[in-house]
């Protein structure tokens, strides 16, 4: 680093006296000699002659050293020793020092370091960022909660016309609800609590609610009078991939009730060949997938995994058949609830054929929405909303909104314009983006399959491979699959 790019940042009212490297940091990833260094400077600036109050001569008074934290010096933590002069009124007491604009007093810190740890608090955690500069855990995360405090009156989105909502669970910190605006696939907001008591408040104090026009969620019903009382024109409409996921799990419930009337090798079988076929949609099966099914039903004891993958199909294609029509999109219910055969084991579909008719307007209304709505943006938002979390396990919840709502494309907007109204709107792409570097802009993926396409179903969506099922054999850990069944209809 050359020296007049230090005096710069101080005004130019330094000269560099010398540099004094140590090692005596613990060594870490961010920094593996140990090393820091103490940058010494000497104010050479202009200094006033004549006291502004008594219009006397001012007098040498005792100096004062400061030491600041300041960005890495060649790779290491830096600290900015800094020798600064005073002078002194005999007659008034008055004492002059000369002010460092580019100097944080409060947090003995460059203004450029403040800056830096709060645009890298976006993407990294605070003990990296202290291990990088050297200061405590504490200070970066105090800087980051005054940057996104600081930010918070800024930052005001246009209220959306279709709105998504979903939950996602966070260690610590409980449920939280994520808010989308599904038209220009951007996160609006997230809050803590998923109760109508808190989503009612937080509705109601969103501006120009009589904006929203479709409000897209799974089968929760607390939704329902927080969106009635709250958004006078709104429509509830269930997000449809969470309907069709009921039939995946009444099918699978078939599974494992035969499979508990096996032997253990039969079952183990059964289970390892089965489960990730049986999920697979009919058009996608291989051909030993499909020679599997057709195996299921010659076999007297395995038939009823036949028919309930027959019905899982039919039930798919109320969606993907009828797209055109809500009309035949009811009938083509109505005759797949008509087909469920009697037998006991088929009554989680006739669960499904329930819940159905429990969420019929809001189910159906998904053909009268002008544009396809799906919630699939919002699942996306939710998981890279958990691997920020994981960065800074732990958190407050203002910290992770923070992290969260203050990508790079929004700060720059706020920066150039002094306030963000309405979405930034990717054309396609990641939700949110984590650059710091200023002026870099957010990279635009123009595949069309960025987004989840919910119609094209993928069995494994929402499982962790080693957690939720078997990347090599395709089997889904029955545990995982029936956790939520009887919650979400209650």
């Amino acid at each position: 680093m050359e020296q007049n790019t230090i005096d710069e940042i101080l005004m130019s009212g330094f000269s560099l006296i010398n540099v004094k490297p140590f090692y005596d940091l613990p060594i870490s990833e961010q920094n593996h000699e140990g090393k820091r260094s103490v940058i010494l400077m000497k104010y050479i600036g202009e200094m006033p002659v004549l006291c502004p109050k008594c219009n006397i001569k001012l007098y040498a008074h005792t100096g004062k050293e400061l030491l600041v934290s300041d960005t890495t010096f060649v790779g290491a933590p830096s600290k900015l020793q800094l020798k600064i002069p005073r002078k002194r009124c005999h007659k008034c007491g008055y004492i002059y020092q000369p002010k460092i604009d580019s100097i944080d007093e409060s947090r003995f810190m460059t203004k450029r370091l403040v800056a830096k740890i709060a645009n890298l608090a976006l993407k990294r955690s605070f003990d990296d960022i202290a291990k990088e500069y050297d200061v405590s855990n504490g200070t970066a995360r105090n800087v980051f909660k005054s940057f996104i405090r600081e930010k918070k009156e800024e930052l005001r989105f246009q209220t959306p016309a279709f709105i998504g909502l979903d939950e996602i669970k966070i260690k610590k910190l409980g449920e939280l609800t994520v808010i989308t605006d599904l038209e220009h696939k951007t996160l609006y907001d997230m809050l803590q609590g998923r109760n109508q008591t808190s989503l009612t408040e937080y509705f109601n104090q969103i501006p120009n609610r009589e904006r929203v026009l479709w409000v897209c969620t799974d089968m929760y019903r607390p939704f329902e009078k927080s969106i009635k009382t709250t958004f006078p024109n709104a429509r509830w409409v269930i997000d449809h991939y969470h309907v069709v996921a009921y039939a995946n799990k009444a099918m699978d419930a078939i599974r494992i009730s035969i499979q508990s009337k096996m032997s253990k090798k039969d079952r183990v079988a059964t289970k390892k060949g089965l489960a990730y076929t049986l999920r697979t949609r009919l058009e996608k099966l291989s051909l030993e997938d499909a020679a599997k099914i057709r195996e299921c039903r010659e076999n007297l004891d395995l038939e009823p995994l036949a028919i309930a993958f027959d019905l899982k199909e039919d039930f798919f294609n109320i969606y993907d058949k009828n797209l055109e029509s809500i009309d035949n999109a009811k009938k083509a219910f109505a005759d797949w609830e008509a087909s469920i055969p009697a037998d006991k084991i088929y009554d989680d579909f006739r669960t499904l054929a329930k819940t159905v008719h429990n969420f019929y307007e809001q189910i159906f209304n998904y053909w009268i929405c002008p544009i396809a709505i799906t919630n699939g943006f919002t699942e996306c938002t939710n998981r890279i909303i958990r691997e920020n979390n994981i960065r800074g396990r732990g958190n407050s919840f203002e910290i992770l909104r923070g992290r969260t709502l203050y990508r790079h494309a929004n700060l720059e907007k706020i920066e150039n314009n002094g306030m963000l109204l309405g979405p930034c709107i990717p054309k396609k792409g990641p939700v949110f983006h984590y650059e710091e570097v200023k002026g870099i802009q957010e990279v635009v993926a123009e595949d069309e399959n960025t987004y989840f396409n919910s119609m094209d179903y993928d069995p494994t969506i929402g499982l962790i491979p080693g957690i939720n099922f078997d990347p090599e054999t395709g089997e889904i850990f029955d545990e995982t699959l029936l956790e939520d069944w009887n919650t979400e209809l209650e």
